[in-house]
């Protein structure tokens, strides 16, 4: 079972306070990572203190070496100037290094080596290059933290941090082409991005381990890359804003099970996001996805996978995969000229696209497996929406699959164009449309395949200069649908023993 980091306190306050595990777990919140390291500043009476300044005027740089052994020990430096080096390396429990520096081209490295340690970061300026590499073996999550201020172009920040248990936090980045990237390897790792706001940044994320986060507050800008690697059990990757065009969103979560990606808002144009996972039991959401000419895939490949999509704006390119079995594919679509693909492999599948408004869309779903569902309804539940020139193509291999459509029960919808193909046994089509010039082809392969109504009873088709085409190749067939309106072309072809055809029309 996994503890909630939420539940617990910074590892560093703790081992210092001595505050037991027990009692961190019963802690309603995680402080702000500032506090907790400013905590660390306090206990400088049992350890070592070293506080350095440098300014460098004329820009050739000042070099600074520092080395502590033991427990409790504080470096501060504060660097102002062009091109200045400071190498810090601490090595025990509950040790601190606090920099900051303002300027142009500096260098900055600090290495810890132990338990509970924390580095404090303060980057203003161009160009600077921070490299931050932690080990130690944390407890429950609670070990040694990265806390980061970035402000200025062209900086770059890299944090290792092994054996488990650590925390990063990058609090706020402004300005553009920064880059960081952070490798957790083991359990209980943690990344929280609070802001990125600038263009052409990039962020990259290697978690291996269990139970690891990486939390993403806001990204604003445009051109920027984000990446995301995470192999192993229970991991979790949370967006909750992000504004903007030309982004890519790139995660990956492999070899593992119960993993999770949640999005809240997304909001711009020509952005690309490629989501990945590779397991039992995972969950992508996406509350709101918003703009035009955006590109979206999605693979999950397992069992028990679940997908949920709001994709509302235009031009936009959606593709969802899922091989295995009892998946769930869950998608709200709005909009004109989109392009909707989902490819289900495996039995016990489900596809819903509801609230399916749009015109000169496209949606292509192919299931193979037994116990499949397709569920199209557009303008549901709003039904004063109308969708007009859309291509709606389902092919279902196997037996006991079902689709069903609605299209506008009770604002008109016309120029459709409907494509159902099922092969196998037990097949079920329903259909309600209400519209003009709608061209409708089913065809069904097998026995005891039925075309009915949504629900129960007759499928409706109401409007005029409907075309309808139902061929169905089997024994045991039910065609039984009403059509109302004039100008309607109905043609029925059935082959084989004890089909039955009924339609009214008025």
């Amino acid at each position: 079972m996994k503890f909630s980091k939420s539940l617990t306190c910074c590892a560093i306050a703790l081992a210092l306070s001595g505050v037991s595990a027990a009692q961190a777990a019963d802690t309603e919140a995680k402080a702000a990572s500032t506090s907790e390291l400013a905590q660390l500043i306090q206990i400088d009476n049992t350890g070592n203190t070293l506080t350095v300044t440098q300014r460098s005027n004329n820009g050739a740089g000042n070099v600074l070496t520092s080395s502590q052994e033991g427990e409790s020990n504080v470096s501060e430096v504060s660097i102002a100037g062009d091109g200045n080096i400071t190498t810090v390396a601490q090595a025990g429990t509950g040790n601190l290094t606090k920099v900051t520096a303002a300027g142009d081209g500096n260098t900055q490295e600090y290495s810890q080596d132990g338990e509970q340690n924390g580095a404090l970061t303060e980057l203003n300026g161009n160009d600077n290059n921070l490299n931050i590499t932690q080990r130690g073996v944390g407890y429950l999550g609670i070990n040694n933290e990265v806390t980061n201020n970035i402000t200025g172009d062209g900086n770059r920040i890299h944090v290792e941090q092994s054996s488990g248990g650590h925390w990063f936090y990058n609090t706020d980045m402004q300005g553009n082409n920064n880059q960081v990237t952070a490798v957790q390897q083991g359990t209980w790792g943690e990344v929280n991005i609070d802001r990125v706001q600038g263009d052409q940044n990039s962020i990259e994320v290697d978690q291996n381990g269990t139970y690891n986060e990486l939390n993403l507050a806001s990204l604003q800008g445009d051109d920027n890359d984000l990446s995301l690697s995470q192999e192993g059990n229970y991991n979790k990757f949370t967006i909750d804003t992000l504004a903007g065009n030309d982004n890519e969103l790139q995660v990956e979560q492999s070899a593992g099970n119960g993993n999770r990606v949640e999005m809240a808002e997304l909001q711009g144009e020509s952005n690309r996001i490629d989501l990945e996972q590779e397991g039992n039991d995972n969950r992508m959401t996406s509350t709101l996805f918003g703009g035009d000419s955006n590109y979206v895939t999605v693979a999950q490949l397992g069992d028990n996978n679940q997908t949920t999509f709001d994709v509302v704006g235009n031009d936009n390119d959606f593709d969802a995969q899922q091989r295995g079995n009892d998946n769930q594919a869950y998608l709200g679509a709005a909009g004109n000229d989109n392009e909707y693909s989902t490819l289900q492999l495996g039995d016990n599948n489900q596809l819903h696209i509801a609230k399916f408004n749009s015109n000169g869309s496209e949606v292509g779903v192919i299931q193979n497996g037994d116990n499949n569902e397709v569920v199209l309804q557009s303008s549901h539940p709003d039904n004063s929406l109308t969708s007009n020139n859309n291509m709606l193509n389902v092919a279902q291999t196997g037996d006991s699959n079902g689709v069903s459509v609605t299209l506008a029960s009770v604002t008109e919808s016309g120029l459709n164009q409907l494509d159902l193909v099922q092969n196998g046994e037990l097949n079920a089509i329903d259909l309600m449309l209400e519209g003009n010039g709608n061209d409708i082809a089913i065809e069904q392969t097998g026995g005891a395949n039925f075309v009915a109504g949504v629900g129960s009873g007759a499928f409706v088709v109401n409007g005029s200069d409907n075309n309808i085409q139902i061929n169905q190749d089997g024994f045991g067939n039910l065609v039984e649908g009403g059509v109302n309106g004039s100008g309607q072309t109905i043609n029925i072809t059935q082959v084989g023993d004890y089909n039955v055809a009924t339609v009214t029309q008025q």
